[in-house]
């Protein structure tokens, strides 16, 4: 394009500076979305890539097949696993890891006290050739040996220097340093490797050697046990280029009736699970953030509508102006100007508006990108310089942006006739085809927007279903802290120092609250059930469990002060298993549970309960006053007080209790509630990611409607300004307006509900607990749509309608 075409192309944008405005606008924000877009599906994709094995680390992954159930995939694994592929396979990497995520780190300082820190995530153990599978850098020690010993671990820059007071580039002096881990092990510093990248679903920033994790693992039995599963215990395999993973797999079925044996009462094989997989397969990940493919597809077509929705706007603007250059363009025949000419031209201008769009949109994608972080968890930033991939990406999206939205303008302008171009008429015929698409294109952006719209309000409703449903106990004001293993005594005496105070109502120690994200899992069986197919979830409990959670017993008694007694208290739909319709008839039966059949005497029933998110099936609850896995202690503290005087009080006190009873352990807390509330982080997210590009697509199609009106009331103001001579009413021009407006909402409505119906459906089918699809969404939907639109163009209809008849005629 010269430099007269340019000049033409900021003239035209100056003569018509709302539909310019408009037109830029709408664009810029389409391309904004895009670019957010793009960023984000690059961000999620790019995990686990900096590792140079990528393509050949897999993990395994225990496929099962429990009858009437369906297939159940799961990732933990018997800590001799590792050993056993490395001796039967040879050329096979293979690494155990045990992903003990929290942990509290002791170090001694210059003064000989502790420096406590309570490390959130990271920590793990791991056999020495996780360093031959994944990429760590190592600043200091050699990966070769560095887990060699019993007590090694190596440890990460940002904790080498935060633990040992270095600087950056003095990690070196962290070597032999000593760590204590929970009390309970110490360990010598045998490596410092770099901080991994935040792309990583490996969060690992302390690796102790494999052998040494009862300092976390109380269960880990010299490793030995090959009954002893664990969902954070994990293999990860290195295949050779000349091993294909199917080939493998179909290994493993031989391999595993050697060591695990062909008796289980499930079909069991072992499925490996590539690396790739790792951030958006269906088993979980240290991470606890897992994005599936099918989402980032999602994301991919809401952008791909949100860019046409910013193209039709141009397009229907565009158009509808076409008629303003009818004089430009029949000189430009007349002088002879090809058509073909024509279109690179139109094509051209198009290009270029597109492009300025797209520096506007850079400022906006900046502006969306801090609103998101929240959402997102993390902050991208635009770096087109160092980032070459969003350089090219948006160069090349903005030039077929241009081309998709110029090309049916173009077509239609450069079509015009000379002579009633010079006329300043369009034949109506070809006017006629441009209404028609015109008509098509704005009903399109309908049909966008109501799905977005609609979409929206069905997981606000079902987000508000999962805080609104009855789950069975009262979490409200209920803090939950980990204890570490000590005496009974050293319990009691913390619980009755913690009832002295009258703001504390009860206090309970267990294993988990009614409703974690963990659970014991084992087999039940009982003479009326087929052996070893249904899983019970054990939790540990002491005779303050049910008052404190306020969980009513329907038959029976609560569990004694007497602990290992075999006494438990079940869930209804344990009984039901059993064949017991009435819970009092179950009282007294005796089912045995786990592969060592302790033996559980059942002496009360509760009601149902969920005991994990709504998005999954209720478990059969065992709730028993067994001796071990004592996790945490719950203190319920009384509702009146902290409604009158705040939490802060009753925090203060619980935190001087326990530093008095365990000085040598850190105090952290969270509130019930708030933990459960966190299952849900994902929906909520993606809720508030939907409602974002909802209000874009509504804000890009209200400004084209805008637009539109704006012309189409200009070019009725003679029809207009006769109608009220006549004595047409205000109303009734209003009418005439809007009307089209109404029509193309109710096609759109028509065309989007059996989409979103669809679409919305199979996003409910990933909750065992739903809510419905309420037929008054729908009909919501569908109103709120008229009403937006209704009243984006209202404003240029009622001037229209009101203009002064006279001043109407005198037009032109």
């Amino acid at each position: 394009m010269g430099l007269n075409s340019f000049k033409m192309v900021v003239r035209q944008l100056a003569r018509n500076k709302v539909f310019s405005a408009i037109s830029i606008v709408g664009l810029a924000i389409g391309i904004a979305c895009g670019l957010v877009i793009y960023e984000i599906i690059s961000y999620e994709s790019g995990f686990n890539k900096f590792n140079k094995n990528y393509p050949n680390i897999y993990r395994v992954i225990n496929q099962l097949e429990p009858s009437g159930i369906g297939t159940v995939l799961a990732e933990g694994q018997v800590h001799p696993l590792g050993a056993a592929i490395r001796n039967d396979f040879p050329g096979v990497v293979a690494a155990m890891t045990f992903y003990a995520e929290k942990g509290q780190i002791s170090i001694e300082n210059e003064n000989g006290a502790f420096d406590r820190y309570l490390e959130a995530d990271g920590l793990v153990y791991a056999e020495p050739q996780v360093f031959q599978i994944f990429d760590f850098k190592f600043l200091a020690g050699n990966p070769q040996n560095a887990l060699s010993n019993s007590g090694s671990i190596v440890i990460n820059s940002s904790l080498a220097q935060k633990y040992f007071k270095l600087s950056q580039g003095n990690e070196s002096d962290a070597l032999g340093k000593p760590i204590n881990i929970n009390n309970k092990g110490t360990f010598s510093v045998t490596g410092v490797f770099a901080d991994l990248p935040e792309t990583t679903d490996l969060p690992f920033k302390l690796i102790g050697d494999y052998k040494s994790q009862p300092a976390s693992n109380p269960y880990f039995n010299n490793g030995t046990d090959w009954q002893e599963y664990n969902s954070n215990t994990n293999c990860y395999l290195l295949l050779p280029d000349e091993i294909s993973a199917i080939n493998f797999e179909s290994q493993l079925v031989s391999f595993s009736a050697k060591y695990m044996g062909t008796e289980s009462p499930v079909k069991q094989k072992y499925v490996l699970q590539p690396l790739s997989k790792l951030h958006s397969w269906e088993v979980g990940n240290y991470s606890h953030r897992q994005v599936p493919e099918k989402a980032l597809y999602l994301l991919g077509f809401v952008g791909l509508f949100i860019i046409l929705l910013a193209s039709i706007n141009f397009v229907n603007l565009s158009t509808a102006q076409s008629s303003r250059r009818f004089k430009e363009i029949g000189v430009r025949k007349i002088s002879g100007v090809s058509r073909f000419q024509l279109i690179w031209q139109f094509m051209g201008e198009t290009i270029l508006v597109s492009y300025i769009a797209a520096v506007i949109g850079l400022g906006v994608a900046h502006v969306m990108f801090i609103y998101l972080t929240d959402i997102l968890g993390y902050r991208l930033t635009l770096d087109l310089l160092k980032n070459g991939g969003t350089l090219i990406f948006l160069i090349i999206s903005t030039f077929l942006i241009g081309i998709i939205s110029g090309i049916y303008p173009s077509i239609i302008m450069s079509g015009m006739k000379p002579v009633g171009s010079l006329k300043n008429f369009l034949s109506v015929k070809g006017n006629s085809g441009s209404v028609s698409v015109r008509r098509v294109l704005v009903i399109a952006q309908f049909v966008v927007s109501l799905v977005l719209m609609t979409g929206t309000l069905v997981m606000q409703k079902q987000i508000k279903y999962f805080f609104s449903a009855d789950i069975g106990f009262n979490k409200e004001a209920i803090l939950i802290t980990k204890i570490p293993e000590v005496e009974k005594s050293k319990l009691e005496l913390l619980r009755a120092n913690l009832l002295k105070y009258p703001d504390i109502k009860q206090v309970s120690f267990e294993s988990t609250s009614p409703m974690a994200d963990w659970k014991v899992s084992n087999s039940i069986n009982y003479p009326t059930i087929e052996p070893n197919l249904y899983l019970g979830n054990l939790k540990t409990i002491d005779e303050n469990y049910l008052e404190l959670y306020e969980i009513p017993l329907i038959a029976g008694r609560n569990c004694s002060e007497r602990k290992n007694s075999g006494e438990a208290i079940v869930n209804r739909k344990l009984i039901q298993l059993l064949g017991f319709k009435d819970p009092n008839s179950a009282i007294g039966e005796i089912f045995s549970y786990g592969r060592e059949n302790m033996k559980f005497t059942i002496v009360g029933v509760v009601e149902d309960f969920h005991a994990m998110s709504l998005q999954q099936e209720m478990d059969h609850i065992i709730l028993s006053n067994v001796g071990f896995n004592i996790k945490e202690i719950a203190v319920k503290i009384n509702p009146v007080t902290a409604s009158l005087t705040g939490y802060n009080s009753s925090i203060d006190k619980i935190k001087k209790e326990w530093e008095t009873t365990f000085p040598e352990d850190v105090f952290e807390y969270e509130f019930l509630d708030q933990k459960i509330a966190g299952f849900y982080n994902s929906q909520v997210n993606t809720l508030k990611l939907v409602r974002l590009f909802a209000l874009i697509a509504i804000f890009i199609g209200s400004l084209g409607l805008y637009g539109l009106i704006s012309f189409i009331a200009s070019q009725k103001i003679k029809e207009i300004g006769i109608r009220k001579v006549n004595g047409a009413k205000v109303s009734e021009i209003l009418t005439m307006l809007n009307k089209d407006f109404v029509k193309w909402v109710a096609i759109a409505f028509v065309i989007a509900t059996p989409i979103v119906y669809y679409a919305m459906n199979k996003w409910l089918e990933n909750f065992a607990y739903k809510t419905s699809l309420s037929w008054w969404i729908f009909v919501l939907s569908g109103v709120l749509a008229l009403a937006i639109a209704l009243l984006t163009v209202s404003w240029q209809s009622w001037r229209a309608a009101t203009r002064n008849p006279v001043e109407a005629l005198r037009y032109e």
